[in-house]
């Protein structure tokens, strides 16, 4: 049977799938019984589990061709976000505060359609598809400590590819564009410590909240005046903790923010400059200032050559005219660039839109408690990944 005959048999059975998964979301590193579901339907498929020593959580697998050939890597993320689903639906989520306002379920089951499929057509594919159901993407660290098991030194993928919800982009269109795609994502953690004492002797004090409010008008200088205007970047200070009481002044403060950019060269230069500016800067006001980066999430930069497959891809399986090229990158960040970075810079992730403009809410956008990914997005997602990996495993 034609593949694409297979994928209209099972597309209603994917649909189900993707509810099942959206009802019962599970945040990062509590994804078990995701990750129980994913292996057991990979090992009904056809495909090969493999060992992740050291992870509960998270799934990959093996599908092996009828000759030897390269290996395909193909990602997608499986876990939930902390946030009280508000869709309506009947499938919503059943987990009090914890929803799929990511996609991660239509991800998930995407992946799952198109391995099905390439179990199918393994005698077409010369080589190997890796097939990677990440854990904990939402915190930034579920690729590295995939990596860590040792994954792709025994697998070395040639190349890798993935898809993502996108409910700004209409439902049918596949967006992608060469070059930078997504923003490298630095969390960072400061801690500032002065000298604690009684409200009405500050000039006893260090006060570091004072401290603190100088620290975020001089890291704003950052972006405003040190970045290079033809180089985007952002930096958002968006937590601060510290103090008991409105009349004791504390001896320490913590802060929490973000960096996002494209260029890394840039990157690296404005961490330096983040550093510089917290120690020189607290020490001018007699306090200590410390810099922790939490979270390291390289940029996304779609590889010409993949990104020209996909193109075609999109072309063979769907029309020209469900083709969108983006011109410009996003801001938001994603840990594909992990695998990418580990796979020689060789993929791309692309785009799927999901907004119908028959349903407004399809259209709010990702992390957003009312936001609707339509069933209809298994569509547009596995034609492409299927097409992709027969152009590129091909006989």
């Amino acid at each position: 049977m034609d593949w694409k005959e297979q994928l209209e048999e099972w597309y209603p059975k994917a649909a189900e799938l993707r509810h099942f998964l959206q009802e019962r979301p599970e945040l990062a590193y509590q994804e078990v019984e995701t990750t129980r579901l994913v292996r057991e339907l990979l090992t009904g498929y056809g495909a090969r589990v493999l060992d992740l020593p050291g992870l509960e959580t998270g799934v990959a697998a093996l599908i092996e061709g009828s000759a030897p050939g390269p290996v395909l890597a193909l990602r997608e993320d499986i876990d939930a976000l902390p946030i009280q689903e508000n869709t309506g639906l009947p499938y919503a989520s059943c987990t009090p505060g914890v929803s799929h306002a990511c996609g991660h379920d239509v991800h998930t089951a995407a992946l799952l359609l198109t391995a099905k499929v390439l179990c199918a057509q393994r005698e077409q594919l010369h080589g190997s598809v890796l097939l990677i159901f990440q854990c904990a993407e939402e915190v930034g660290s579920g690729a590295y400590r995939m990596l860590d098991t040792g994954l792709l030194d025994r697998y070395r993928p040639e190349a890798v590819v993935g898809v993502h919800c996108v409910p700004l982009l209409e439902l049918g269109q596949i967006g992608l564009r060469r070059g930078p795609s997504n923003a490298s994502f630095d969390v960072f953690t400061w801690t500032i410590t002065g000298q604690g004492g009684h409200g009405a002797y500050p000039y006893r004090c260090v006060a570091p909240v004072a401290v603190s409010a100088y620290l975020i008008t001089q890291l704003q200088t950052v972006v405003s005046r040190s970045n290079r205007p033809t180089h985007p970047a952002v930096l958002t200070i968006g937590e601060i903790h510290g103090g008991t009481a409105p009349n004791i002044i504390p001896d320490q403060m913590t802060m929490r923010g973000a960096m996002r950019a494209f260029d890394q060269q840039e990157r690296e230069r404005l961490l330096g400059l983040i550093q510089r500016i917290t120690q020189e800067g607290c020490a001018a006001l007699g306090a200590k200032g410390e810099v922790q980066r939490d979270v390291n999430i390289p940029a996304i930069i779609s590889h010409p050559e993949i990104a020209d497959r996909v193109i075609r891809a999109v072309e063979e399986s769907l029309g020209k005219e469900h083709l969108t090229l983006l011109s410009e990158p996003s801001m938001g960040s994603d840990d594909f660039s992990v695998w990418l970075e580990a796979c020689g810079g060789r993929g791309v992730q692309f785009s799927v839109g999901t907004h119908d403009p028959a349903d407004p809410n399809s259209g709010l956008g990702i992390h957003v408690a009312e936001n609707v990914f339509p069933d209809e997005t298994l569509r547009y997602a596995v034609p492409v990944l299927v097409q992709f990996t027969l152009d590129y495993l091909g006989k």
